[in-house]
């Protein structure tokens, strides 16, 4: 599912959320091992704000989302990208897209570990690093020849969730794949 179709989705279903926040949210929460499709289905209501009926709606859509974001995340080729707005947005929308991404990143890692979890020194790195990325605020004045920067930061985020992903996947049980039921 892209960007468009998630937007087109919650614009159908009356959700008030950033897309990119929702698969921001998302990945947070798959990062941290197996997570039954029933809990993963109460988190992304809570999360969107869904009413009973509209979740009813959206379910076979969220669960085909739910199971490409999984795979994306697990693949050995690292495909795994954020979901976020294409090119012909502005730049500050853009950036405004990246930090909802990363706070919500960091949201559904919170909700999906327990107590006690431990990563790697670079893991650790990283995710102060998307906690600060997650602060970039609407108030940015860009220069639209900061494109490159834009996508080395994009990239920097697409190698440092694959690596907190495959940090937490072995602490959580090496014989064990993160799988949605």
């Amino acid at each position: 599912m892209t960007f468009e179709q998630l937007e087109d989705l919650f614009y159908q279903l009356d959700i008030k959320a950033s897309p990119s926040g929702f698969h921001g949210f998302l990945c947070g929460r798959l990062s941290c091992g197996t997570v039954q499709i029933q809990d993963l289905v109460n988190s992304s209501t809570q999360w969107l704000g869904l009413e009973e009926e509209a979740a009813e709606v959206a379910s076979s859509s969220l669960e085909d989302f739910y199971q490409a974001t999984l795979s994306n995340l697990q693949d050995i080729n690292f495909l795994f990208q954020p979901l976020l707005p294409d090119d012909e947005i502005p730049l500050a929308e853009r950036l405004v897209a990246v930090g909802e991404w990363c706070s919500n990143y960091i949201s559904g890692l919170g909700e999906g570990m327990g107590a006690e979890f431990k990563v790697s020194q670079d893991s650790k790195e990283a995710l102060q690093d998307i906690a600060t990325i997650g602060q970039i605020s609407g108030d940015l004045e860009v220069d639209e020849d900061e494109e490159r920067d834009y996508l080395e930061l994009v990239e920097y985020i697409r190698i440092a969730v694959q690596l907190i992903f495959s940090d937490l996947d072995s602490e959580i049980d090496p014989q064990a794949q993160p799988t949605v039921h």
